[in-house]
C-alpha cells in the first residue's frame, strides 16, 4: 500500500472514531432529545460520510492485498450503508418524507449486508490477521444485536420508543463507534513497505484533494460538533422561560381511577372568585416539553402570552399544562402511546374542583401539541369551544367531528418538521364537510412560529370570544 493511502485511511478512521464517540457521549448526556436538535442531521451526515470515506480507503487496501471476498462483501455493505444514510438524512433534515416508508426495508438490508461483510472478515483469508478478524467479530455482534433489537421493537412495542430500548440503542451506538479501532490497529501493524509504489505517482491535484478532504473533515467536526454540543446541553435543561413560569404555576400530579398518573401545572385566574365561572386553556407541549420535571412544558408560546400581566387581567382564565414523557403523545401519532384519556379525566376532575365554565374550554399546542390539538377536537367533539393548532397535522377522516368547533390553525409554509400539507389537507376536509375554520399560513416561515404569531392581531381576542354548549354524552 502507498504511504498516502495508509495515512489517509488512518486519518479518516481516527476522525470517524472521534465523531462517533462524541455523538455517543452527547446521546448519553442529552438522551433521545439529541436527534431533535436542528444541527443533528448535518452532524449525522458529516459523521457518516467520514466513516464512508474511511471504508472506501479500506476497500482499496483490501483490493491491493487481494482480499477478494472481503472487498466484494465490503463494497456491497458500503453501498447499502450509503443508501441508508442518505435516506435517513432526508427524513431527519427533512428534505422529503416520500421515502420514509422504505426505511425499515433499507435498514434490514443494510444490517444483512454488514453481517455478510463481517462474516467475510472472520472466515475469508482476510481473517488470518487478528485485527481484521476482531473487527469482523465485533461488527457481527453489533449488526446482529441491532437486528434483534429491531425485531423486539416491532414485535413487542409496535416500533414505539421506550426507555429500555433507548438504553440498548445507546449501548449499541457506543459499540459501533469503537469499530474503527480494530482497523487502526491493523494499519499500525502493517505500515506501507518500502517496495510498494511511491506516492510520487500521485499528481499534485490528487495530493491537494486529499489535503482538502482532511481539512474539511476536521472543520466539519469542530463546527458541527460545537453547534450540536451547545444545542444538546441546552436541551438537557428547562428553558429559562419555563423556569420563570414555574414560579407562578402550581405543580400538581393527577391519578385517575385506573392508577395512571399525569404531572401537570395549573395557573388560576388572578383574583379567583369561586362564585364566578372562568374559561380554561389546555396547553399541549411540543417535543421540547417532554420529560418528568413538570417544568419544560411551560415554555410554549400560548403560555408565554397568556401569562403576560396585561393578558392575565384582560382574560382571566385557568391555564392547564400537562406533561408527557418521551415515547408518548397527546394523540394523532400512531407510533407513540397516546395520553389523551388521562388528560380528559383530569379536565373532569378540575371542573369538579374549581368554578370552570364548561362552555369556554380551549385547547392549543405546537408541533407534538399541534397533533394533539387536532386529535383532541377530532376524537372528542363537544368538549372544546375553540382550538389553536400550531404546526401540527390532523386526520381528515375526522373532519365531520370538527365542523362545529371554532378553529384557527397556523402553519409555516417551509416547515420541514411537520410538512404544511398535513394542515392544509385537514383544513380543506373540514371546509368540504361544512365547517368554517380559520387558517393562517406564514410564507417563508418554518416550524417555529413565535414571531409570526406575536404579529397576528386579534388572536387572543378571537379565542376568548368563543363559546360552546357542551353536548351531553
Amino acid at each position: 500500500m502507498t504511504k498516502t493511502l495508509s495515512q489517509s485511511a488512518l486519518f479518516f478512521l481516527g476522525l470517524a472514531l472521534a465523531m462517533g464517540l462524541f455523538q455517543s457521549l452527547l446521546y448519553w448526556i442529552v438522551g433521545a432529545d439529541l436527534v431533535t436538535q436542528s444541527s443533528f442531521a448535518n452532524y449525522f451526515l458529516a459523521s457518516n460520510l467520514t466513516a464512508l470515506v474511511a471504508t472506501a480507503l479500506l476497500l482499496r487496501l483490501y483490493y491491493i492485498q487481494q482480499f477478494r471476498v472481503a472487498f466484494l462483501t465490503g463494497l456491497f455493505a458500503f453501498f447499502t450503508t450509503l443508501l441508508r444514510v442518505v435516506l435517513l438524512y432526508c427524513i431527519l433534515f427533512p428534505l422529503t418524507r416520500a421515502f420514509q416508508g422504505y426505511y425499515p426495508f433499507v435498514l434490514v438490508l443494510d444490517l444483512a449486508a454488514n453481517l455478510l461483510a463481517a462474516s467475510s472478515l472472520m472466515l475469508s483469508p482476510a481473517g488470518r490477521n487478528g485485527w481484521l478478524k476482531a473487527a469482523g467479530v465485533s461488527s457481527f455482534l453489533v449488526a446482529s444485536s441491532a437486528l434483534a433489537l429491531l425485531i423486539v421493537s416491532i414485535q413487542l412495542y409496535s416500533g414505539r420508543p421506550t426507555p429500555t430500548l433507548e438504553k440498548w440503542q445507546l449501548g449499541l451506538s457506543f459499540m459501533a463507534s469503537l469499530q474503527p479501532l480494530f482497523f487502526v490497529g491493523y494499519l499500525w501493524q502493517h505500515p506501507p513497505a518500502p517496495s510498494q509504489p511511491s506516492d510520487s505517482n500521485l499528481s499534485s491535484w490528487q495530493t491537494n484533494l486529499i489535503d482538502a478532504a482532511r481539512l474539511i473533515g476536521i472543520a466539519a467536526f469542530l463546527f458541527l460538533g460545537v453547534s450540536l454540543f451547545g444545542e444538546g446541553i441546552r436541551a438537557s435543561y428547562p428553558q429559562p422561560e419555563a423556569i420563570k413560569q414555574a414560579r407562578i404555576f402550581e405543580a400538581r400530579t393527577f391519578t385517575n381511577r385506573r392508577g395512571d398518573q399525569l404531572s401537570y401545572r395549573l395557573l388560576r385566574p388572578e383574583g379567583y372568585d369561586s362564585t364566578q365561572r372562568y374559561p380554561l386553556v389546555v396547553s399541549l407541549h411540543g417535543g421540547a416539553g417532554y420529560g418528568t420535571d413538570n417544568i419544560r412544558q411551560l415554555a410554549s408560546w400560548e403560555i408565554q402570552r397568556l401569562t403576560e400581566p396585561v393578558n392575565r387581567r384582560k382574560y382571566p382564565a385557568f391555564i392547564l399544562a400537562p406533561q408527557c414523557s418521551r415515547g408518548s403523545s397527546w394523540g394523532g401519532l400512531p407510533h407513540l402511546v397516546p395520553r389523551d384519556t388521562i388528560v380528559f379525566d383530569l379536565l373532569n376532575a378540575l371542573k369538579r374542583e374549581f368554578s370552570i365554565d364548561p362552555n369556554r374550554l380551549y385547547v392549543a399546542g405546537h408541533s407534538l401539541g399541534g397533533y394533539g390539538t387536532w386529535s383532541f377536537i377530532g376524537t372528542r367533539p363537544g368538549v372544546f369551544a375553540a382550538a389553536l393548532p400550531l404546526s401540527g397535522a390532523g386526520d381528515p377522516s375526522l373532519a365531520k367531528n370538527m365542523v362545529n368547533i371554532a378553529i384557527w390553525a397556523f402553519h409555516g409554509e417551509t416547515d420541514r418538521n411537520v410538512p404544511v400539507e398535513g394542515c392544509r389537507t385537514v383544513i380543506q376536509a373540514i371546509r368540504q364537510a361544512g365547517g368554517h375554520p380559520r387558517y393562517t399560513e406564514f410564507a417563508g416561515v418554518g416550524h417555529y412560529l413565535n414571531p409570526s404569531l406575536d404579529a397576528t392581531p386579534g388572536l387572543l381576542e378571537w379565542l376568548f370570544a368563543q363559546r360552546r354548549e357542551i353536548q351531553q354524552e
